[in-house]
């Protein structure tokens, strides 16, 4: 099957060419967070040892593409300003709408055309639902009368809130009430994995016939101090001083990554279906597959064994070798030398160039793999391998063919995604270009 159309909200962008062309040229997105990107500051800067960095996206801009979008309009507004309240929900469908426009569907959504809703279906993730949302309805339950004994005041906020907002499959249940896909809707979650399995989830769907169009990706809104500090603890987050080179993949010196935040949206059609309504593909969704490691919640299996296993068992189940593979790249030494050493161990001389983006954007946690598929498929369009950001001395325990900026690679035809997650989450995608 094709895709047809992507959409993204990253930390670089809030679009699909703006985040690409900033990649290429080597900007950089993590930043010193202020008041004004993240909630419950005082308390964060209290926290021995934290530091305050991050990549947030350009939120300012978000509202105006959704007020501005004719998919929105036959909504109540109520249930709109819910969605624009939460950013998981909000950045979900900025790319989304973007994805759809490329896609050359927006019209036909926009109609609620019956034919095609029946044959639709979305299939998108997330790691964690809205915790903005989630800390707001605490709030909300806190401050009900105690007399009472009311723990959940239902307020026509806090009703909103639950109903459209809150959950982890909301965006999910927001893009299939604007498409009006009735095919089929899930919300695979996967921690970092989530967006990837979302990918050929769909891809599943299509080839087994269950619809011709399927809306896969992943979402995540992590900049909270939840989650900032659950993963200070763990000792994941880099603790150098400039956020901008905070997250190095794959270096000697690296310390672990920055959290970002972001969407990924890609439209998968059936070749018949996209060639029915003459549109092109930007690429083919060759295949893939997911296994899970068992060495625990967040430790990964040194050896790279199950990395290998899954690259070895997706290219011999598809015929496939891979002219570049994007990595996951954590830039945390767990992350990385288990990667570089399954991805050794599957190919060994026969490795191609590889790329990360973490360096770049931060690790966007569940929307990592989906933003990063949507990248992958880039490069494959325009042919160009994008620099692995803040690589300057590679660890040679990492025996992968890094570049540390973009290069153009006339002939890239097929490319490999790797995403790991906590939780033992192993997943490899294979993508070729039209």
């Amino acid at each position: 099957m094709l895709v047809t159309g992507v959409g993204l909200v990253t930390p670089l962008g809030n679009s699909a060419d703006v985040t690409w062309n900033r990649l290429l040229a080597g900007d950089k997105a993590g930043c010193i967070l202020t008041t004004s990107d993240i909630d419950h500051y005082e308390q964060l800067v209290r926290i021995e040892g934290l530091r305050l960095h991050g990549a947030p996206v350009n939120s300012a801009g978000l509202r105006q593409s959704l007020i501005e979008s004719k998919l929105l309009t036959n909504l109540p507004p109520n249930v709109i300003d819910t969605w624009l309240s939460e950013p998981l929900v909000a950045m979900s469908l900025v790319a989304f709408i973007e994805a759809v426009a490329q896609a050359g569907l927006a019209d036909t959504f926009a109609s609620r055309r019956e034919a095609i809703a029946t044959r639709t279906a979305v299939v998108f993730g997330s790691s964690k639902g809205g915790l903005r949302t989630i800390e707001r309805l605490a709030e909300l339950m806190r401050s009900g009368d105690a007399d009472d004994q009311q723990c959940t005041p239902l307020t026509t906020e806090f009703d909103l809130l639950w109903q459209h907002a809150f959950a982890t499959d909301s965006a999910t249940r927001a893009i299939a009430a604007i498409s009006g896909a009735t095919a089929g809707v899930s919300c695979p979650v996967a921690a970092c994995a989530t967006g990837l399995i979302s990918v050929l989830q769909g891809a599943a769907m299509i080839r087994n016939g269950l619809c011709d169009v399927c809306i896969v990706g992943s979402a995540d809104a992590g900049l909270r101090a939840s989650v900032m500090s659950s993963f200070h603890r763990l000792r994941v987050t880099s603790r150098h001083a400039d956020p901008a080179n905070a997250c190095r993949p794959f270096d000697v010196d690296r310390d672990g990554f920055l959290i970002g935040e972001g969407a990924g949206v890609l439209i998968l059609e059936s070749r018949r279906h996209a060639e029915s309504r003459g549109v092109p593909g930007i690429a083919r969704v060759h295949g893939g597959l997911w296994l899970s490691d068992p060495t625990g919640m967040t430790q990964i299996d040194q050896s790279g064994s199950i990395v290998a296993e899954v690259l070895q068992r997706s290219f011999r189940k598809h015929g496939f070798l891979p002219d570049v593979i994007s990595v996951h790249g954590t830039g945390t030494e767990a992350n990385d030398l288990a990667e570089a050493r399954g991805i050794d161990a599957a190919l060994g001389n026969n490795t191609p160039q590889c790329f990360g983006v973490k360096g770049a954007m931060g690790h966007l946690l569940g929307a990592a793999g989906s933003v990063e598929t949507i990248l992958t498929i880039l490069a494959l369009r325009d042919q160009i391998i994008p620099g692995t950001t803040n690589l300057r001395n590679q660890d040679p325990n990492c025996k992968l063919r890094l570049r540390s900026t973009s290069e153009k690679l006339p002939g890239l035809q097929r490319a490999a995604k790797l995403s790991l997650g906590f939780g033992g989450h192993v997943a490899c995608g294979l993508f070729e270009r039209e």
